[in-house]
Order: structure tokens, then C-alpha cells, then sequence
């Protein structure tokens, strides 16, 4: 047999994620694999024969694993250009044309609170930055993938053709040099936080490694490219879910997702958040997940009309049921779907169903906004407001149930686009006015909500998620016959506002925390 009868790839991997299937495939196709210490364990284990690297090289791995890919063989055979620039080296070289190899997963390592700097220092992958390079620089010749999410579409290519095409090696040549640039970053910064040189500010954003999840249908409007990315690093609070069912989303459509999952994890009881236009129009906590439901639905249901539902508790035939039967719904999300839901979505492929698993938990993270060339970074709005931070300031003091009225209002208002005024009774909002350049106006549009779907806003409470400038909301919240008031305080005309709000014989709490929405 001859040394060009079989093609040769070689395979090291720390993401075994399908690594078994494209080895059989290319074992199919004519290829011979080579493989390296766990990654040839593993296809040996899944019954794919394999040459090890030490066999391919004659030269077994030395200081326990740390030298077993730097050997002439290997990178000879990755960067010959064609097999006679082979034919003059003693020994039998072969050409190499597949590499597949991805790092030591590095970033996964040093963010265990429990990992040792030795530990990470020895997740250096030495071997697999000078392959991927060798390779990828060589891809006039030699196919590159680093990335599991590509092994479909190469071995689409091999299958029809026999090799891949020049487009789509340089295509995978560029995604390696950008992921072996990132993996280093994430090496700088980790040994800049822990140089012992307290004058160096370690930045968690001095850069964002990312990673293209999928494109979408187009961005806020019909003319403009959107697309969803990955934040590899740094690590931040998780968005990862799960589309069971309906058509692609849109990018209003994360948007909004984003704003109703944020909202509805701030609730322990059963709880209902519907979403448009990235603004809560109808929010609800109560015993059951059905009930939650019905009550946000009724607090406006012209704006539900296409709008995003999300829930905190697991969807189930009864509560779908209701919620095809009452409107049309964008996007349904839940931390989990009874099977019986999922054939009754089958006919209805406009409604799209996402699975958060981790809906319950908040923690701290980030937000960023794009500035043409510049961003905008600050810490996520999640501090959490009890009864013991709120301070009342009037004569009258708020019932428990109005405490816990008071609470929940807040926890609505910081989702809703400032300036912002939610009426809520029994937990449950009864209107909500959001988005106006005055806070007055924001009050007028929720009373006049409330007016149309015949709510009555009396006995309510008020939150504003920023402070009272004049004392207008207070008089128009005595006419509505509002009972309680929570705002942040801190207005120059704090003691004017109280004394209107003792006047009207309304309890007022300051919750000293603003929480604008922009």
C-alpha cells in the first residue's frame, strides 16, 4: 500500500462533542486517523481504529504527556506543501490533510474557584496552538477544524466532491487564528489578575471573546442584519435555552425574551410576565400558574395580542390550552414542557417555545450596549428590595399586604422603559404606564388603560421607579384612589411630595433604590 492510498487526519480533541461520528465517517471516506493520549482512548472505546501519535511518530510522549505532538513527523506532515517536498527526509513522512484538534478548555478550568494556579498553568495547551497554526496556515493544502459545529458541512464536502473546497479551508483557516488569539487573551488575563501586581487594574472586559450562535431572519426591521453571539469570556450570567417548537426567532423576539425571563425570575410563587415591545404589560404571581396567567392577560389584552409570555413553573396542557384559546402568543417560556404540550404546539409552528432551565436562579452579571465604536458595560439591575430596606416617610403606615403590593410593584417597574408608573393589587398589575418623556404622563396612560378595560384602579398601589419631581403624580394617585405609594426618594422636593401624599392620607415608602430602564 502506498503512502498516498489512504488520506491521513488527525484528531485531538478536548470537545469530544460527535468526534466518534466524524471518525467513522472519514474512516468510510478512505482515511486513515491519528490520534493523541484521552482523544484515542475514546475512539478505541467507541470500537474506531486508530494510530496513535506515538506509533505515527516513533517517538513515544515524554515528561508525562507534555511532548507528544512537537515532533518533525507531524508538523512536517501538516506543512508540506505537497507529498515531494517529503521525498528527500529520511524516514517514511506522510502528508497530513485533516487536523482536528481543539484546546485544553482553559477558561472552564480557571473559573473553578477551587483550581490551583499550578493546575491552570499546567491547561496551557502547547501542542494544539502549534498544530491548529501549522494547519491553518498550510490551507492552501490542509483542512482546519476547530470548531465541532463545522464537521457537518466538511464532511458534506468530502462525501460529494473528495476534498473540501480552497473557500472553505481559508473560511475555517481564519476561524482558527481567531480562536487561538482569544485562547492566549484569556492566558493574559488570567496571569495579569494573578501577577501579585496590585497596580494593575484587572479588567474583566479588556476583551470579549465570542462565539456566532446563529443568524437571524434580520434585526429590529426587515432591512437590517442581525445575528446572535456566544459570550465565551468573560463568563457571565447564563442565557442558554432551548427552542422546542415554532419558527426562527427574531431579534425582538430574544429582545423580549430577555425582558420577560429577567422579570419573572425575581418571583418564588407561581408567576406570570407577558412581554411586547421589551416593556411588561401584564404581570401576576399567585398559587397557581394558571391563575397567574389569566390575571397578567387582564391587565391589558390588547398589547398581550403578540406578545411574549414567559412562567416560572413547568407548561402544561391546561395553562397552554388557555393561552391559544385568549390570543396570539409570539414566544411561550418555561423552565420545562409536559410532552403532551409540545404535540399540541406542532399545530401551531407561529408559536415558539423556549426552555430556560434555569429560570429560578439570578445571579451577578453584566449588560452591554453597543455605542457605534464604543460600548456600554454596568453591572445587571439585581438587587434585591425586602420590607426591612424600605423606609416609610408618611403618617400612615402601609398594611403587610400593601408591604408586600408595594414590593412586588417595584420588582414590575424596573423592567418597564422609563419613565415608569405600575398600579398593582394583590399582586397583580392592574395598569401599567411606561416609556414618556414625563412621569405625569406615564400615570395618565396607565389610568386611561385601566379606564378602557373597565379595571378599577381604586384601592391600588403605585410604584414609580424613580423619584417624584413635583407633586403631580400624588394628587392624580389621590384622585385615582391609590392607598400606597413606593418610590426611590431623593428628590429635592421629598418633603413637599410627603406632605401632599399625608395630606391625601396616603402611605408612601422610599425604597432609596432608582431603577430606570432605558
Amino acid at each position: 500500500m502506498s503512502a498516498r492510498e489512504k488520506k491521513i487526519a488527525l484528531i485531538s480533541v478536548s470537545d469530544k462533542t460527535d468526534i466518534e461520528k466524524i471518525a467513522n465517517s472519514l474512516i468510510n471516506l478512505n482515511y486513515e486517523i491519528i490520534s493523541t493520549g484521552g482523544t484515542s482512548k475514546y475512539l478505541q472505546k467507541h470500537g474506531i481504529e486508530i494510530i496513535t501519535i506515538s506509533k505515527f511518530t516513533n517517538f513515544e510522549e515524554i515528561l508525562g504527556g507534555r511532548v507528544k505532538t512537537l515532533h518533525p513527523r507531524i508538523h512536517a506532515g501538516i506543512l508540506a506543501r505537497k507529498q515531494s517536498d517529503l521525498v528527500n527526509l529520511k524516514d517514511n513522512y506522510k502528508l497530513i490533510d485533516i487536523v482536528i484538534v481543539n484546546l485544553y478548555p482553559f477558561f472552564n478550568i480557571v473559573s473553578d474557584p477551587k483550581c490551583t494556579f499550578d493546575n491552570a498553568i499546567e491547561n496551557i495547551d502547547i501542542g494544539g496552538p502549534a498544530m491548529l497554526r501549522a494547519a491553518a496556515k498550510n490551507h492552501h493544502r490542509v483542512t482546519t477544524v476547530v470548531d465541532p459545529h463545522d464537521y457537518t458541512a466538511v464532511l458534506d464536502q468530502i462525501k460529494k466532491t473528495g476534498n473540501t473546497t480552497f473557500q472553505m479551508r481559508k473560511k475555517l483557516a481564519a476561524k482558527v487564528f481567531d480562536h487561538t488569539s482569544n485562547y492566549d487573551r484569556v492566558i493574559n488575563k488570567f496571569l495579569d489578575r494573578d501577577s501579585g501586581d496590585e497596580s494593575i487594574l484587572y479588567d474583566s472586559f479588556s476583551s470579549i471573546e465570542l462565539k456566532k450562535e446563529s443568524s437571524l431572519r434580520y434585526g429590529e426591521n426587515p432591512h437590517q442584519d442581525a445575528a446572535l453571539y456566544q459570550i465565551l469570556s468573560p463568563k457571565l450570567d447564563d442565557f442558554n435555552f432551548s427552542q422546542l417548537s415554532g419558527k426562527e426567532l427574531s431579534y425582538n423576539n430574544l429582545v423580549d425574551v430577555d425582558c420577560a425571563y429577567s422579570c419573572v425570575q425575581q418571583f418564588l410563587e407561581p408567576a406570570c410576565v407577558i412581554v411586547k415591545h421589551a416593556n411588561p404589560c401584564g404581570v401576576a404571581e399567585c398559587s397557581s400558574i394558571v391563575s397567574a396567567y389569566q390575571k397578567s392577560f387582564r391587565c391589558d389584552p390588547i398589547s398581550s395580542f403578540g406578545g411574549i409570555i414567559a412562567i416560572n413553573r413547568r407548561l402544561n396542557t391546561e395553562l397552554l390550552t388557555k393561552i391559544i384559546k385568549k390570543q396570539f402568543v409570539e414566544v411561550i417560556v418555561t423552565p420545562g414542557v409536559d410532552k403532551t404540550c409540545l404535540e399540541q404546539l406542532k399545530k401551531k409552528p407561529n408559536v415558539r417555545l423556549i426552555v430556560i432551565k434555569n429560570i429560578k436562579k439570578r445571579v451577578k452579571s453584566f449588560e452591554i450596549k453597543s455605542l457605534k465604536n464604543k460600548i456600554l458595560i454596568q453591572t445587571s439591575d439585581n438587587k434585591n428590595i425586602s420590607m426591612k430596606d424600605l423606609k416609610r416617610v408618611t403618617k400612615k403606615k402601609p398594611t403587610i399586604g400593601q408591604y408586600e403590593d408595594l414590593i412586588f410593584a417595584f420588582k414590575v417597574a424596573r423592567y418597564v422603559k422609563s419613565n415608569a408608573i405600575v398600579f398593582v393589587k394583590n399582586k397583580k398589575t392592574l395598569a401599567i404606564g411606561a416609556g414618556q418623556m414625563s412621569r405625569i404622563d406615564s400615570t395618565k396612560i396607565a389610568k386611561e388603560k385601566a379606564k378602557n378595560f373597565k379595571i378599577n384602579l381604586k384601592g391600588s398601589v403605585m410604584a414609580s421607579e424613580a423619584f417624584f419631581p413635583f407633586r403631580d403624580n400624588v394628587d392624580l394617585a389621590h384622585k385615582i384612589g391609590v392607598t400606597s405609594i413606593i418610590q426611590p426618594g431623593g428628590s429635592l422636593k421629598d418633603k413637599d411630595i410627603i406632605a401632599v401624599a399625608d395630606k391625601h392620607k396616603i402611605s408612601m415608602v422610599f425604597s432609596g433604590t432608582r431603577v430606570f430602564k432605558h
